[in-house]
């Protein structure tokens, strides 16, 4: 248990008495104070204050290229007909 049981109340009586002289003589001056700083803090407060997320760091993205870009495939080379390519020329199609 604490020995001293006044300990508390001697280390407090001198702030105390420091907060009752302050507010007696510049007591005016810190409710002007508070009431010209309370519409700063309600708009902070309505606007979101300490509850509002942080806004996300900014992502830097680096982009490197190996080197020059793939070039497509060649194409097998065209195919040829022995015979004649067909013409619109209807005469032999019916040869009997």
């Amino acid at each position: 248990m604490n020995s001293y049981p006044n300990a508390a109340s001697m280390i407090m009586e001198p702030i105390s008495h420091l907060l009752d002289w302050l507010i007696q003589e510049q007591g005016i001056y810190s409710y002007m104070v508070c009431v010209w700083l309370s519409p700063l803090l309600i708009a902070w407060i309505l606007k979101g204050g300490c509850w509002r997320k942080p806004a996300p760091p900014f992502r830097i993205v680096v982009m490197t290229k190996d080197g020059p870009p793939l070039l497509p495939s060649k194409l097998p080379p065209p195919v040829s007909r022995k015979d004649d390519p067909p013409t619109d020329n209807d005469q032999q199609s019916f040869a009997a």
